[in-house]
């Protein structure tokens, strides 16, 4: 047997950050492995691996430092983020995060919801998406692992963050759209200098081929083979919520799904922040929103089944996944905190746009009225009280996705001058809908 280290069992050279991150673990079998193995399944059962943590040093370790010295991006409280390596975290995610947290108080008055907060991620940066969070956590592995490209599988945002992401930190960056992606996004990743590929199968089909890809070529795949790195990005979302709502954790949050990450690792945030002492996090409900076109996470929560895959048909393509990997996890935590689920079809999404656009001056894409339209079905459901603190989570901007909304006709070729002008002023005017 040879005497040779694997490298990737070693800590990364360089000034360490403060993550008091310990291992890879299984929650299904309790295999663990060190943290900078290269494994990303689990090799006795075949499950995901997730990060595991001292949170005993942690809370310590957040005690020493006060939030006004700490920075306003993804790396906040690092000490319960995965990546140890200075070098390769001040590379990334420098200007990610710290998003908004608005109270939308017109389109509250809409759904009867005295307070409905809007956590916008479609002002994150670089990308406006939140998938800037993952790919962050990714590609800041990938610097950690000392390699210098990487592929993902997308249906839409996590293209264009890893073509930036990448960018910055000088890798090259392939991504792989299914058959119906969104072109406004692929544009954006080539101009980005990615390579982008469009595959002749849905997400799923594409998932599949790309994790037989990575493992031939030999290139790290930031929502595959990096994914238990990945995946913890997505906390941020949680640990912001809290502390924007001064420590008090909301009752309800309303997340789209569409692998599962994001629901499944707020889940994971809010529990986190409690074990270190930062908030009572228990009684916050996670409540998923799905188009009904693509709901296999929503429909095992709602029919107290398991997940059943699916072929996607709606046109919130971002959240087009039929086998959600993250699926299993998301139900357990929605389950556990006794959330729920809404469904609403691709004309409820198009009009909660519309709505959130015409109370709040906030344009999203289809992932985010679903959100939008999953509030409104789970308010009138008697699900979420007009009195209890609702956090709606908008992923994404409509910018990207504007070319697929349906048209709306506006006047052409008026004459300009002002009998022409008054007259349809006045008819815009009659014909004007008001929102209260």
């Amino acid at each position: 047997m040879s005497d040779a280290v694997d490298p990737h069992l070693e800590a990364p050279a360089g000034p360490q950050t403060r993550s008091c991150a310990t291992e890879l673990v299984c929650h299904d079998c309790g295999y663990r492995t060190p943290l900078l193995d290269s494994t990303f399944k689990c090799p006795a059962c075949g499950e995901g691996l997730d990060i595991d943590y001292d949170y005993d040093r942690a809370k310590a370790t957040i005690a020493e430092q006060p939030l006004a010295e700490r920075p306003l991006n993804v790396w906040r409280f690092e000490e319960l983020l995965p990546i140890t390596s200075r070098r390769a975290q001040a590379r990334v995610g420098q200007v990610s995060g710290h998003t908004p947290l608005i109270h939308a108080e017109r389109l509250g008055a809409e759904l009867g919801l005295n307070r409905l907060y809007i956590k916008d991620d479609s002002t994150n940066r670089p990308t406006l998406s939140y998938k800037d969070r993952v790919v962050g956590m990714a590609i800041a592995r990938l610097l950690e692992l000392g390699k210098d490209e990487v592929g993902c599988v997308s249906t839409g945002n996590v293209g264009t963050a890893v073509s930036a992401l990448a960018a910055a930190a000088g890798a090259t960056a392939y991504v792989f759209y299914p058959g119906n992606m969104e072109k406004g996004k692929a544009k954006a990743c080539r101009a980005l200098g990615a390579q982008v590929c469009q595959l002749d199968g849905n997400y799923d089909q594409a998932n599949r081929a790309c994790r037989e890809l990575s493992l031939a070529s030999g290139i790290e795949f930031a929502n595959i083979t990096l994914r238990p790195f990945y995946a913890e990005g997505a906390k941020t979302m949680a640990f912001e919520v809290v502390e924007q709502l001064d420590w008090q954790a909301p009752d309800h949050f309303v997340i789209p799904a569409a692998g599962g990450t994001l629901s499944s690792r707020v889940h994971k945030g809010l529990n986190e922040l409690e074990i270190v002492g930062l908030a009572e996090t228990s009684g916050t409900k996670i409540n998923i929103a799905q188009a009904s076109g693509c709901d296999p996470i929503a429909t095992a929560i709602l029919e107290g089944g398991e997940i059943e895959p699916q072929t996607p048909d709606t046109a919130a393509h971002s959240l087009a996944i039929g086998a959600p990997g993250d699926g299993p996890l998301v139900v357990d935590a929605v389950r556990s905190r006794g959330g729920s689920a809404a469904t609403p079809t691709d004309p409820e999404i198009w009009e909660a746009i519309d709505l959130l656009g015409a109370t709040e001056g906030i344009l999203t894409e289809p992932a985010g009225g679903t959100t939008i339209a999953a509030v409104a079905q789970l308010a009138a459901q008697g699900k979420i009280g007009p009195d209890e603190t609702v956090v709606a989570i908008i992923s994404g901007n409509g910018l990207k996705t504007i070319q697929d909304h349906p048209d709306k006709a506006w006047p052409e070729m008026v004459a300009c001058n002002l009998e022409a002008m008054g007259a349809q002023l006045d008819d815009f005017r009659r014909t004007a809908t008001t929102v209260a």
